[in-house]
Parts: C-alpha cells; structure tokens; sequence
C-alpha cells in the first residue's frame, strides 16, 4: 500500500493561496522643505508600517556625499510573515544637511537583518531636488522727507502738551492765603 501524496500537496497547496499576504510597505520617499533654500537643513521623510519598520542600530543612518549625488541608508526590521506584522503606519524624517545652492539627488535604501543571509537592501527611492540661493531681505522702507516733518511736529507736540500738564500744576492757579 502506497500513500497517497496528492491530497496532502493539494490540501497544502490551499492553504497557501488563502493565508494572508505580509502588508509591508514604504511609500516613495518626499524631502522637506520642497523647495530648499541654501544653507537651510535639508530632511527625507519616509512613511512605513505593517511589516516594515524604521529602528534606531549602531552606524546607521549612513549618509554619504559624492558630488551632487546623496546616499542614505537607513536601518530597519522587515518581515515576510504576517504573524510577525506588529508595526503601526508611521512616518519618520533624516536629516541630510545644508547645502549650497544647485541640483541634488538623494538614493534612498532600507538595510534590514536577513538571517541567515546577512544585511539585505531595499531600495526606497530616488529623490531629485533643488537648492536655491540665499533668500533676500527685504527692503526696510526709508522715509521720505515729508514724513520726517509729519514724525517731527507729532513728536513735538506730544512733547509740548506734557510740559503744558507739567507747569500748568505749579503755576496755572494760586490760592489765597
């Protein structure tokens, strides 16, 4: 008497196809502010849950510059299982830097823990941005000679009614004796 492979295979087979898929993702990574000024710190905003997750590990963020080309990888936990899913939705921020003005892109990657394998990458996304100069100050408005007179008869005559109030006490009324 030979088992019977097939039904156990079929029954297996099943159960894959109706078990529930791991719900990781990261949406595309956006910078701010989105129109950087120079000198102004620059940061990638990445939203994330589910399976995928952000966390704090020695030597990470790596952040590497080689012209006008960024690199930051970012560590985290990633996980297949559904089981493993417990991460809320969230949304985290690295700063990059300052730069000066000019047009930069900035690769993002995910460095999780793939035991046995070692450290695996997840690309995340490729931001390009712009830099502009320095803003401007604004101009302080001068006063023109007109409103150097108006300013001075104001001040003057507020002037003039407190030594009126003032001597009008000592010497406005006498009394008998």
């Amino acid at each position: 008497m030979t088992p019977n492979l097939f039904l156990p295979a079929t029954v297996a087979l099943l159960l894959a196809m109706v078990s529930p898929s791991a719900q990781a993702f990261f949406d595309p990574p956006w910078i701010t502010p989105t129109a950087p000024m120079a000198g102004e710190i620059v940061s990638v905003n990445m939203r994330m849950g589910d399976c995928d997750a952000r966390v704090e590990h020695p030597g990470y963020p790596q952040i590497t510059t080689q012209g006008n080309a960024i690199h930051l990888l970012v560590y985290g936990h990633h996980w297949d299982t559904q089981d493993l899913c417990v991460y809320p939705i969230g949304q985290g921020a690295e700063s990059i830097g300052a730069f000066p003005p000019g047009d930069y892109t900035v690769t993002v990657d995910f460095a999780y823990d793939n035991y046995p394998f070692g450290i695996a990458i997840i690309a995340l996304g490729v931001v390009p941005f712009t830099v502009t100069g320095v803003a401007t100050a604004a101009p302080v408005p001068v006063a023109t000679s007109s409103w150097k007179f108006v300013l001075l008869v104001l001040i003057s005559s507020i002037a003039a009614r407190a030594l009126q109030v003032r001597y009008r006490g000592n010497f406005g009324t006498s009394r008998g004796a």
